[in-house]
């Protein structure tokens, strides 16, 4: 990882100036780009959460997709060009399998989900059908459980020709970024009204739960992302609600429009959820809900979000092993031999958050939630974006915090807890982008 390093503190020194020039002054608490303009005290619940402890496995099917997403990120920071990244990204379901297996058998008591990705998986589901079949085959068959990533067009094609991918997985990760104006014209290539009917599909024919997952660029609508899940949610239609920041090299055209905006649209999204709390239901935002069960309780992270360090979580992308997927591969830390036999070093992956230091995460008032800047934001994109997102995520923090004591008054009228919170949704967390 020694290049690695020289060069993310090469581009660090030539971009410094921006990423301390850069900056929100808030009306409130100030200037944003301070680690110390929000600050998470201690616990204010005398529990101690559950966390999920799932072994995830994250295993690229195919490069290939039916859709032209602004900004994808395997076209923009993982790969240089879409050519590149249809090349790399084909698995081989023999490979990948005893690759699986042999992972899973490093951590014999842990439960293991595996996470079909892309580009769209629905393009090539012979080979999940193939990975699927020989891993319930194998010893590990008793710990797993399937998850699939997808722009949702070709759940029928899937019901049609494969039904087992529709009736045996445990979650769909729809990717759906608003309602059909804001959503078809930023995920070109898709049909908001088509992906609708296929999750009508998929709730009558399985027992698959639905994640509708939002990705913000700066053009885009939280409120509109929100509300197009609220009309899935209140129709059955939808499970849970994630939302995060693109990463990206480019730098917001108008920051301080964008975090003014977010503080609106965030506001009014917690009074939502303050609505629904106030009568005994926890509407399911994931970060939201893991966010104020950490604060209750006064849980620490204690790694970056997505826990690229702690070799817990693992990417299977064309034989290579990765910490992240979204990562290039000249961040592998292993590959599938032919064997099957793996040959990783895991001893490296601290090296892969060595920014930290440089950032003065260890600092952040917020860091006991945050855990660190995503690496794939940090490594790949720019610092000047980075500011931003730590900007953002400290308002957010901050937004959070202060309905702390309303959010206790109706925990206590309805005997919740904060382990409520968590186990709701807040849980899922780990198998998204964990923080907006």
């Amino acid at each position: 990882m020694e290049h690695i390093n020289a060069k993310f503190f090469s581009k660090f020194n030539a971009e410094i100036a921006s990423y301390y020039n850069v900056s929100f002054c808030h009306f409130k608490y100030g200037n944003l780009a301070s680690p110390h303009a929000v600050v998470i005290e201690k616990g204010l619940f005398d529990h101690k959460l559950e966390l999920d402890s799932s072994l995830i496995i994250h295993v690229t099917i195919t490069g290939r997709c039916n859709a032209r997403c602004r900004g994808c990120i395997n076209v923009s920071l993982t790969c240089e060009n879409r050519l590149e990244a249809l090349e790399i990204f084909e698995a081989e379901p023999e490979r990948e399998a005893k690759g699986i297996i042999q992972l899973a058998n490093e951590y014999p008591k842990r439960p293991v989900t595996i996470v079909f990705y892309g580009g769209e998986p629905l393009l090539a589901p012979q080979k999940i059908i193939k990975i699927k079949e020989i891993l319930e085959k194998s010893p590990i068959a008793s710990r797993l459980r399937f998850m699939l990533i997808t722009n949702g067009m070709l759940v029928a094609n899937a019901w049609e020709n494969y039904p087992e991918i529709v009736k045996d997985f445990w979650l769909y990760s729809f990717s759906i970024d608003g309602r059909k104006e804001q959503h078809e014209a930023v995920r070109i290539g898709t049909n908001l009204d088509i992906i609708h009917r296929n999750i009508s599909l998929l709730k009558e024919n399985s027992k698959a739960q639905v994640l509708i997952w939002s990705t913000l660029r700066e053009e885009q609508s939280l409120a509109d992302c929100f509300q197009g899940f609220m009309d899935l949610y209140e129709n059955g239609l939808a499970d849970y609600f994630f939302y995060h920041f693109a990463e990206t090299d480019k730098p917001f055209l108008d920051f301080s429009g964008y975090i003014s905006r977010y503080e609106k649209e965030f506001s009014q999204i917690l009074d939502a959820y303050l609505n629904y709390l106030s009568e005994g239901k926890i509407l399911p935002i994931i970060h939201l809900n893991e966010l104020i069960a950490f604060l209750l309780t006064g849980t620490r992270r204690g790694h970056t979000a997505c826990g690229v360090e702690r070799a817990e979580n693992f990417d299977l992308v064309g034989g290579k092993i990765l910490a992240c997927a979204d990562l290039p591969l000249e961040f592998a830390i292993g590959e599938i031999k032919d064997s099957g036999e793996l040959e990783i070093k895991t001893e490296a992956l601290p090296e892969l958050v060595n920014y930290k230091e440089a950032l003065g995460c260890h600092f952040c008032g917020i860091e006991p939630y945050c855990g660190g800047r995503c690496p794939v934001q940090v490594l790949t994109g720019s610092l000047e974006r980075t500011l931003a997102y730590c900007q953002l995520l400290r308002l957010h923090v901050a937004l959070v915090l202060e309905k702390i004591p309303l959010i206790k008054k109706y925990l206590k009228k309805w005997k919740l807890y904060p382990q409520d919170l968590y186990d709701s949704s807040g849980f899922l967390a780990r198998y998204t982008d964990v923080i907006p």
